[in-house]
């Protein structure tokens, strides 16, 4: 099952749909909301102007044995973490890899 086969059934748009084939189907497939987006543009992992370009930033730059579960994990961390009026730049695992220069870190 595709995308473009959900789409065809009028099942849903492109977030839904690849929410759907990743969590019931288990196809390599990210979902991009607000959260992904901000977490991918800000960290540098997949930056672009639009949730696709981002989508399509994480499927090459995300192995392979984490893309199951990689945006979910992506979501928290962009819900709790990288959020996007106050983030918790201090208490982020990946801050030191991160390239978004307003991350309010300790100087080092």
């Amino acid at each position: 099952m595709s995308y473009a086969c959900l789409k065809k059934i009028h099942c849903a748009a492109r977030k839904t749909a690849n929410v759907v084939l990743n969590v019931l189907f288990g196809e390599p497939a990210i979902a991009v909301d607000t959260h992904i987006f901000r977490v991918g543009n800000r960290t540098g992992l997949a930056r672009g102007k639009t949730p696709l370009d981002v989508e399509k930033g994480l499927l090459k730059a995300i192995p392979s044995e984490f893309m199951l579960h990689a945006h979910h994990w992506l979501i928290l961390h962009g819900r709790y973490t990288c959020t996007a009026r106050k983030p918790k730049c201090l208490e982020c695992l990946v801050s030191n890899e991160c390239h978004w220069p307003e991350k309010n870190t300790p100087i080092q």
